[in-house]
């Protein structure tokens, strides 16, 4: 029932394997996104879903979420169907194009380098310069090497999944990241953060305590030390013949969660810097293995995978 409240999902399964890890799924924030007037097409089943909808200041946005198959012929007649398709029904180009191409443009995006096979990458070029759309991250880091799926076990790796967008939103885009994800997957997540020009200026917004300190120890004796004294005064002034507006059960109450708010910034002023740091450090290491030059020796490649778990 939360994720029904936060999350409206719009997919197309595969039609042979419904229940199958195949398929295409784009989920939107309902608190971030207005998802009153959606308009969905599957273009091909479980493998190809186009969507428009509102994004701000009355303007629009059209993202194509693909799986292409693995298969090199397969690949091909999938670019070929899918732009026969986004141009025969006189559809309006998507903005976005992203998900796992399973073939790389550039022999640079794959570990050993090679090139993919000339059929389906001739089909998808075709594709991209009819839509006009750019490889985002690549523009973004036109001199490093990162990859999206580490095959592990090996030092085969690929840039497979990625973003593409129209000059315009490339023009207003930040933050083009690879990184691993907070769920087991054998895919990196892929990630953009897109602007639009007549957007407002957003402010903080409200402070709000991180989950994970629900689970440290040291902050919820604090909590439950400080939540002991607060309730007795609570009961004290409850009891009391001479409540006034300055002592009363509502503004211990207020004084508690300010206390609680207080500790929890002054918990996470310690705690977070040294969790950022040993990420920093592990990203960083990552990232110099990845673009080194002995990166396809096993031992290698496997130094990256720990690294980026």
């Amino acid at each position: 029932m939360l994720f029904g409240r936060r999350m409206h999902l719009i997919n197309s399964p595969d039609p042979e394997h419904p229940t199958a890890m195949r398929g295409v799924t784009i989920v939107l924030n309902r608190e971030l996104v207005d998802t009153s007037n959606i308009q969905s097409t599957v273009l091909i089943p479980g493998r190809a879903l186009l969507i428009t909808t509102n994004w701000h200041a009355g303007k629009t946005i059209t993202i194509l979420n693909i799986y292409a198959p693995n298969q090199t012929a397969e690949n091909e007649a999938f670019w070929r169907t899918l732009e026969q398709k986004l141009t025969s029904r006189h559809m309006r180009k998507p903005d976005v194009i992203l998900g796992d191409f399973n073939l790389v443009e550039e022999a640079v995006d794959r570990i050993p380098m090679k090139e993919s096979a000339d059929a389906p990458l001739t089909a998808l070029r075709s594709l991209l310069s009819k839509t006009n759309v750019h490889d985002g991250w690549r523009i973004t880091n036109a001199t490093e090497k990162a990859y999206t799926y580490p095959q592990r076990g090996g030092p085969q790796c690929s840039r497979l999944d990625r973003i593409y967008v129209t000059e315009d939103l490339l023009d207003r885009s930040l933050r083009w990241d690879i990184e691993p994800t907070g769920v087991p997957t054998d895919h990196c997540l892929v990630s953009a953060q897109l602007t639009v020009a007549q957007s407002p200026r957003i402010g903080k917004g409200r402070w709000s305590m991180p989950l994970h300190l629900l689970t440290d120890h040291n902050f919820l004796e604090q909590i439950a030390r400080l939540g002991e004294k607060k309730l007795s005064e609570a009961q004290t002034c409850a009891e009391s013949q001479t409540r006034t507006e300055g002592s009363n059960p509502q503004m211990v109450l207020r004084s508690f969660k300010q206390a609680v708010k207080e500790i929890a910034q002054k918990r996470l002023k310690r705690k977070t810097p040294k969790l950022k740091a040993e990420i920093s450090r592990l990203a960083a290491r990552r990232d110099k293995i990845q673009n080194g030059e002995d990166f396809a020796n096993d031992g290698v490649a496997q130094q990256m995978l720990v690294s980026g778990e």
